[in-house]
């Protein structure tokens, strides 16, 4: 099976309808609504090496008091269904987080199925607040750096409780509204759909259905603002699996005009990772996405993202076939911590080497003049 083909069924055997969701005239959003509240506290059991909802919330307290105040816990925003999506922003030991000063970001979870992302948006977190390592202290000597380990909380939810049930559940890579987080954002000014469904789509049955209209989403809002607030230099985007780094275009062919700087990250990235060297190539290569994270924080923000799908494709299931069950195993790996030792100190090092590129070499809005056909 290609990766292209194994990318489409693993987010086609997962996923289940989660509804109808209702287009808006002239592809308007309506107001934002008030978020719920959050439900309950799940307490679901997570599988070993991953993180239940309440072992989770607790990771998050202990890097905040473990920090003090080097570390600056926000609410970005809420989930559909009204959990909190949270960013912790670090600093150097003896110092506070600074708007002067660069910053990078870290997000794991936009994809609810793809739990891996969280767990290693975990250990980064981890990393940059005990700021012992090399890694992290060179990170940090140089930015700061914004960790939001989990996008799409009730989605990631609802496929732990997937794997801990004998019955089939759904294991939702979109939100709770049905909507791909990674299709709901602007597109770059020219980009027109594509006919594969997989780079986007109006039809809301499908497993990438973009949403009615671009950051209709809260959870993209969330994301929004954390960029908005101190656009980052660099950023890591964590998903699974492949075992590819990616960078834009996601949607155009043409090379990015910073192609060396994800090079940079790239190189920096594969350099530390011993068990697996991953593939890296143009995400378009790969295949095409329309209205993508990558493409919407490059093409407003400059900033370089990196995409870091994590681990081998199915192989959980390849190991024990009885994890076929619904899709959690499809896109998850058994052995977290090997995963982590693989890529963590990698992309701390991207992450350094692309902050480092974009001081060197500043974005320069006014070269990509009439590009925001979709800004916000």
């Amino acid at each position: 099976m290609s990766e292209f083909t194994f990318h489409v069924a693993i987010n086609i055997v997962p996923n289940t309808i989660v509804g109808r969701v209702t287009a808006f005239p002239d592809g308007a959003a309506p107001a934002t609504p008030a978020p719920p509240d959050r439900p309950p506290l799940d307490i679901t059991p997570a599988p070993p090496g991953y993180h239940s909802e309440a072992q989770f919330d607790a990771a998050l307290d202990h890097a905040v008091a473990a920090g003090g105040a080097r570390v600056v816990r926000r609410r970005a925003g809420h989930s559909v269904h009204g959990r909190p999506i949270d960013a912790l922003t670090i600093a150097a030991p003896g110092r506070t987080p600074s708007p002067d000063r660069p910053h990078a970001v870290i997000q794991g979870g936009m994809h609810g199925v793809e739990v891996i992302g969280t767990e290693l948006a975990l250990a980064l977190l981890d990393l940059l607040v005990d700021a012992s390592t090399p890694e992290a202290s060179a990170l940090l000597d140089e930015c700061d750096v914004t960790v939001v380990p989990c996008l799409n909380p009730d989605s990631r939810q609802a496929s732990l409780r997937s794997v801990a049930s004998p019955r089939r559940l759904p294991t939702p890579r979109r939100n709770a509204n049905g909507v791909d987080l990674n299709r709901n954002w602007p597109r770059p000014a020219g980009v027109t759909d594509h006919w594969l469904p997989i780079s986007g789509t109006a039809n809301p049955r499908l497993p990438w259905y973009r949403g009615p209209s671009p950051i209709s989403e809260p959870e993209s809002r969330a994301m929004l603002a954390v960029l908005d607030e101190r656009p980052p230099a660099a950023m890591i985007d964590l998903h699974s699996s492949g075992q590819i780094l990616v960078y834009p275009w996601t949607s155009k062919t043409e090379p990015p005009a910073d192609e060396a700087g994800y090079w940079q990250m790239i190189d920096a990235l594969r350099s530390r990772q011993q068990r697996w060297r991953y593939r890296a190539k143009q995400s378009r290569e790969w295949y095409p996405i329309i209205g993508s994270l990558d493409d919407y924080a490059y093409d407003r923000f400059g900033t370089l993202l990196l995409t870091v799908e994590i681990g081998r494709p199915a192989e959980a299931v390849r190991r024990d076939p009885r994890r076929a069950k619904g899709g959690f195993w499809w896109a998850n790996p058994i052995d977290v911590a090997q995963h982590i030792d693989n890529d963590a100190a990698g992309c701390l090092d991207a992450l350094l080497a692309g902050v480092r590129y974009r001081v060197e070499v500043p974005f320069a809005p006014a070269e990509r003049a009439g590009r925001p056909s979709g800004t916000v």
